[in-house]
């Protein structure tokens, strides 16, 4: 349940964000965030990572993740696909149709959440390599359905 759980929010994010270094695999995020290199990641380099992706998301530059940052190819699959806004139905807290910066900082943390099997606030090399798994599996899984 949990891979499958897990799964689905990693593929929903890499739909919705585009982010490429999910689909080599699903630790480029996790990496990232490691910021001292011990190997493990807890919720604070998480975080801190999320602040320091907004820039790449929010692609024109204006504060604001909204539908101006997807680029055409991911919307028009997005919308073939029938998927919806994930990034603002999860981080729009004020309802205003696009994400803020200190929304999507702090907003939820769905990913870390569900790969913190122990719910410490630390990713130990277990759990990362259980998200590595289930984001492999997840891609592999969006690729079987789109051959179909």
């Amino acid at each position: 349940m949990f891979r499958q759980l897990t799964a689905a929010i990693l593929l929903s994010l890499l739909s919705t964000l585009s982010m490429a270094q999910m689909r080599g695999g699903g630790d480029g995020m996790f990496e990232r965030a490691d910021a001292n290199h011990d190997g493990s990641v807890t919720r604070d380099e998480f975080l801190t990572a999320r602040a320091e992706q907004f820039a790449k998301y929010d692609r024109n530059s204006d504060g604001y993740i909204d539908s101006n940052d997807v680029p055409k190819r991911l919307a028009q699959r997005r919308e073939k696909n029938g998927g919806g806004e994930l990034l603002k139905d999860q981080f729009d807290s004020n309802g205003d149709g696009k994400v803020g910066r200190e929304e999507f900082v702090n907003g939820p943390t769905l990913v870390f959440d569900r790969a913190d099997q122990d719910g410490n606030g630390v990713l130990d090399a277990k759990e990362l390599a259980d998200a590595k798994a289930a984001a492999k599996a997840a891609v592999e899984q969006w690729r079987n359905r789109k051959q179909q």
